[in-house]
């Protein structure tokens, strides 16, 4: 009966001993697994911002369209950084595109579109146009090729709403 009570207190004791290497092993598990999840869209989101910020617009526009790549971003906030990271960027096709994702995401109105500066480069995109006069509706969505460098286009805010026109296409939306 003595040797039972005395593995018994040593199984005890060996028990206690062990409980702080299991903490460990349980922090370190939590440690791993918050370095390998994937980023959220908001995490990327406000690295994107950051990276705009100091001007690294190249950059911010290849690290959106990688997670939209790999990932879903059903908010549209990473579209829209990368839609006005690649207008400055001079990636005037991905900007409108990704124009496209963050107003079908609910981000940004169609409307707003053309009063965000930093889409200046893309103001007098017939396709652009389009997706803020449309608002993205796909039921009135075409095709539309480029618009020739020698097209006139002219794009402007006044005090009664944003004016864009290109080739044949002109919008007035009113403030």
């Amino acid at each position: 009966m003595q040797a039972g009570k005395r593995w018994f207190s040593r199984g005890l004791l060996l028990l206690a001993a062990a409980m702080p290497l299991l903490a460990a092993c349980d922090a370190a598990r939590e440690n791993l697994a918050q370095a390998i999840r994937p980023a959220s869209a908001n995490e990327v989101a406000g690295g994107l911002r950051a990276q705009i910020a100091q001007g690294k617009f190249a950059e911010a526009s290849a690290e959106g369209a990688r997670f939209l790549k790999d990932q879903q971003d059903t908010s549209g906030v990473v579209a829209w950084e990368t839609a006005k990271a690649s207008a400055q960027a001079g990636k005037l096709d991905d900007a409108v595109r990704f124009a496209g994702l963050a107003v079908k995401g609910g981000t940004v109105a169609g409307v707003d579109l053309m009063g965000e500066p930093m889409l200046e480069p893309v103001r007098t995109d017939p396709r652009f146009v389009h997706l803020a006069a449309t608002g993205g509706d796909t039921a009135e969505a075409r095709v539309f090729d480029p618009v020739p460098a020698a097209a006139p286009a002219a794009a402007s805010i006044g005090a009664s709403g944003v004016t864009a026109s290109a080739g044949d296409v002109a919008v007035e939306l009113p403030q």
